[in-house]
């Protein structure tokens, strides 16, 4: 019988949770500690989730393993969550010299800023985030009108 969306995504997301904050080094390890949380899983499933989410091996500070989410899929996560919170919230967008200036409804510039640093984009070398209003620092003219470009697009 398959299993519902519902369950699936909270699987997941307690998957997630538990990979950020203990050293999860096997699959036995992740089973078990799902179901301590009440989850009814098999190893298969396991290996199915760890495939599709996109969750590798990497050698912690103290030298052991541990699952965590690949980079590319952290990458892909904050450029989701940037353009969807963007296109609900951004207003309007301008740049002069190296600069540009990123107006939106009220209280959601942090949410963009924070999303938008995550995505490195080249070029930017910083931004800054009031209340409605970011300021995004370039590193030159052409930088700053490319950036505006793009914004402007979403």
């Amino acid at each position: 019988m398959a299993e519902s969306t519902r369950s699936t995504n909270n699987r997941r997301e307690a998957i997630l949770h538990l990979i950020s904050a203990e050293d999860i080094s096997t699959q036995n390890d992740l089973r078990d500690r799902l179901v301590d949380m009440g989850f009814q899983v098999t190893q298969a499933t396991i290996s199915r989730d760890i495939k599709e989410m996109h969750l590798v091996k990497s050698v912690g500070p103290d030298g052991t393993y541990r699952y965590q989410v690949a980079k590319s899929r952290e990458k892909y996560e904050i450029s989701h969550k940037f353009y969807s919170i963007y296109r609900d919230s951004a207003v309007s967008v301008a740049n002069a010299l190296n600069q540009v200036v990123i107006h939106t409804y009220t209280g959601m510039a942090q949410a963009i800023c924070a999303t938008m640093d995550g995505l490195d984009w080249a070029g930017v070398l910083g931004t800054i985030a009031g209340d409605d209003t970011i300021l995004v620092i370039c590193r030159d003219e052409a930088s700053a009108s490319e950036l505006a470009k793009k914004l402007r697009e979403i």
